[in-house]
């Protein structure tokens, strides 16, 4: 992440908050930024931007938020030894997270799914059981194989359904996407 070029004007401090920056993904502690006030200067105080002392990018902090954080920090680590076309897709499912697009995070997610078996050999325009079948018969011990299938399945939701997938689903699935990638990807990768 580069550091943003440039000077915020705010002339207020803010209180010290301390977070994780959904940019740069440093801990840090604040006391640059800006606050949301009531309309009738009441002093009441909606919101809040903190500006991140190490790569200058604004957050958004508010109670009125479904997330209290605005970028959320990214869920999932790095993944070594990944093609560039594979981490590109674990990077945008992991951003779509952090500013609160579950259901784009999970359908990125599935979609990744099977880009992994495609470059793992397995043949293009197959229906998405296949890929799913074929990453559990190469590269899931059989007791890990019902999590592959979770993604697949919550994709799924994400694609066919009404509802809308929540936090805790998302998070799920980028745990599972995570472990996929440093088994087809990582752990291999430390053996060459």
């Amino acid at each position: 992440m580069e550091i943003l070029p440039g000077v915020w004007n705010t002339n207020e401090k803010i209180q010290s908050t301390s977070y994780q920056c959904g940019y740069c993904q440093k801990d840090v502690a604040s006391i640059e930024g800006t606050y949301c006030q009531h309309l009738d200067y009441s002093y009441q105080k909606f919101a809040k931007i903190a500006i991140c002392p190490h790569c200058n990018f604004p957050t958004i902090f508010s109670d009125l938020l479904d997330q209290r954080q605005i970028p959320m920090p990214k869920k999932g680590g790095k993944i070594e030894g990944v093609k560039e076309n594979i981490e590109k897709l674990y990077e945008e499912v992991r951003s779509c997270y952090s500013i609160g697009s579950f259901n784009a995070a999970v359908l990125l997610a599935r979609k990744l799914l099977m880009n992994i078996a495609v470059d793992k050999g397995a043949d293009e325009g197959e229906k998405f059981q296949f890929y799913v079948d074929y990453l559990s018969n190469q590269f899931i011990a059989p007791n890990n194989r019902s999590w592959v299938d979770k993604i697949r399945l919550t994709g799924n939701i994400a694609t066919h359904e009404i509802p809308d997938i929540n936090k805790e689903d998302a998070e799920e699935i980028l745990l599972f996407v995570e472990m996929l990638l440093r088994l087809v990807y990582e752990f291999p990768s430390k053996l060459i």
